[in-house]
This record gives structure tokens, C-alpha cells and sequence, in this order.
């Protein structure tokens, strides 16, 4: 049974990883917390600057000017120049690339750039590229405006290799959109998609964007683990085979929601056999066994009163719920980190 073991304030752009925490603190300043809750940094930052990623055993930092390498074992730090100016979006960090949408003149553009040699490896449009998945060459992006649109690029030259349009996939009649980034697994990626009143688990060829299955209700919360889609649905812990879309195994979790009080609108992570819910307007965390669906252990937050729509709140975000190891991160609204061990 996990416990409450730290509460942080004012964690701002938190990097979560498995050795540890790294944010902003209020006064400017870059806090690392590592595994055993031991708190190193704290001396205020000269200028503005974005917390881009923490890999390794370096934090990566934005500024106007420079890329900051900051090696939090031995405190050594490197700047690198940055030659990008205006509005931009790093989409994601990976050894010493960065994907980065930026705008032009001529409008968005894509680009990847080595930050240690501060150069552009290739640059190609990006009108509306937004979440970015990546599984080797391959780079795959959702749309901020065509929501039904999939796009891979090849991640060593920026071409596009395949386009494909979900609400042509045979789905029954109704308006598509993805609801998050894809999941990649071996050679296909997972989709969850929705018309608003219906969600479906989507399966594609990771080469071609061709459709192998798809799967009613599931995909608003699911996880790809290998051979295994796990996925939470109405209440359900729904196991599927992520070969052809069969269903192997499903349990009801109505009961112990039921008797704990619940609210199942919650971030989902799935981990060792294990479900753990955060949930979103009542702050209640819990943990459940996916084999059995039996309630191993819940905790709540924050007060019932202070708790919904208009109090504190879990945001339904990637970014706040954490779970490594026997460690579990869980930021709220008011960006208060709860520590649990």
C-alpha cells in the first residue's frame, strides 16, 4: 500500500522521470528532486526559459538565444546556440534532436535540428502537425485543425510516407476525430477515436496507415503493452488481443466503485498487472488489480468541498499522473505535486 510521502507547491513545467522530478519553481529557479527526495539546484535562472525535457542524466533548457544542457549528476552546463526566432513548439526531444514547429512567413514549418550542432537536418511543412509519436524512422503526428487527419513522416528525412483519413476507414457513419497521440507496438499503432457518442480502439499498419481492426467502445483509456491492448471501458478493464482485436479477458470494477465512492472519469496508467486511477474531479487515487478487478488500495486528495469542476481538479492531461517502480507523481490544478511511496 502506497502512502503520501511529499507534497511540493508551485511545480511549474514539471519533467517527470523514473530518477526523479525537475521543475520551475517560483522564483525562477530549477529544482531536482531525485529518487530518494533528495533536493539539489534552487539558484534562480538570469533569464526566461522553458524546461524542454530531462534525459538521462540532463535537463534540457530553452532560452530565447541558447539550448542549455544542464547535467545534474556532476553540475556541469553547456549552452548551445539556437537559431530559431518567433513563435515555435518543440514537439518532441530525442537524443540530440529536437522536431520543432516553428512559423514563417510563408507559415508553420516543420523541422529537425541537432541542438549540439545547432543545424537543421531537414525541414518540410507542418501546417498542422501536433502530437508526435515516434518508433524508429518513423515519425507519426495528429493535426490541431483536421483532427481526423494521420501523417508519418520518415524521421531521417522529413518526407511524408503515408496520409490516411480516419472517417474513411469504413467506420460506421458519423464525423471522426483521434482523441490522443497514437501508440506504437511492434510494427502498428493504436488509435482512439470518436464521433462523440461513440469511441473505437483503431489498429494500423505502422508502414502503410492500412486499417487491420477496430473495437467499439474502447479507446478513449487504453494502453498498448505488447501482445495485450489494456483498456478501460464503463467501468470494465477490458483485455484485448492486439493481433486481431479479440477481446481475451474482461472484469467489472462497478462494486468497488460503487462502495469506495469513485468517480470513474479519471487518467488511466497501466503498469505490472496493475491499473492506478487518478481521478479528475474528485482527486481520489486508486489502485486496481486487471486480472481480478479487485480494489487493492485508494486514497483522496483533497476534501469532497473542495473538490469538481469548479475547485481542485486532476487535469485530464498525459503530463500530471505518474508511476514508476513503487513511485507514484500526481500533480492537480492548483500545481501542488503529491509524492506517493
Amino acid at each position: 500500500m502506497m502512502q503520501l510521502v511529499r507534497r511540493l507547491s508551485q511545480v511549474q513545467e514539471p519533467l517527470i522521470t523514473a530518477a526523479g522530478i525537475v521543475y520551475k519553481n517560483s522564483d525562477n529557479a530549477i529544482i531536482r528532486i531525485d529518487y530518494n527526495l533528495l533536493v539539489s539546484g534552487g539558484v534562480p535562472e538570469p533569464a526566461p526559459f522553458v524546461l524542454v525535457a530531462a534525459a538521462n542524466e540532463e535537463v534540457i533548457i530553452r532560452t530565447k538565444d541558447n539550448i542549455i544542457t544542464w547535467n545534474t549528476d556532476n553540475n556541469v552546463r553547456k549552452e548551445y546556440p539556437f537559431h530559431y526566432t518567433g513563435s515555435l513548439q518543440i514537439k518532441l526531444l530525442y537524443d540530440d534532436s529536437m522536431i520543432i514547429r516553428n512559423k514563417t512567413a510563408a507559415g508553420w514549418n516543420l523541422s529537425k535540428y541537432n541542438f549540439r550542432n545547432s543545424s537543421i537536418t531537414w525541414e518540410t511543412d507542418g501546417a498542422y502537425t501536433h502530437l508526435f509519436t515516434r518508433n524508429g524512422d518513423l515519425l507519426v503526428a495528429t493535426h490541431t485543425e483536421k483532427k481526423e487527419l494521420l501523417t508519418c513522416f520518415s524521421e531521417a528525412k522529413g518526407t511524408s510516407m503515408w496520409e490516411v483519413n480516419i472517417n474513411e476507414l469504413g467506420l460506421p457513419a458519423g464525423n471522426y476525430e483521434i482523441i490522443a497521440r497514437g501508440q506504437f507496438a511492434g510494427n502498428r499503432i493504436y488509435l482512439g477515436v470518436t464521433n462523440r457518442q461513440t469511441d473505437y480502439l483503431l489498429c494500423l499498419d505502422a508502414g502503410n496507415g492500412r486499417l487491420h481492426w477496430l473495437v467499439k467502445g474502447a479507446g478513449m483509456r487504453f494502453q498498448a503493452t505488447g501482445q495485450t491492448i489494456l483498456c478501460f471501458v464503463n467501468r470494465e478493464i477490458w483485455h484485448i488481443n492486439a493481433a486481431d482485436g479479440v477481446c481475451l479477458h474482461s472484469v467489472d470494477l462497478s462494486s468497488h466503485i460503487k462502495s469506495a465512492d469513485i468517480d470513474p472519469y479519471a487518467n488511466i496508467i497501466f503498469r505490472d498487472n496493475k491499473m492506478y486511477m487518478a481521478g479528475i474531479l474528485d482527486t481520489i487515487i486508486s489502485e486496481w488489480d486487471i486480472q481480478t478487478g479487485e480494489l487493492l488500495w485508494h486514497y483522496r486528495i483533497h476534501d469532497p468541498g473542495k473538490t469538481g469542476r469548479s475547485g481542485v481538479m486532476i487535469p485530464a492531461a498525459e503530463d500530471v499522473f505518474h508511476v514508476f517502480d513503487n513511485r507514484m507523481y500526481v500533480l492537480d490544478s492548483e500545481q501542488t505535486l503529491h509524492i506517493f511511496a
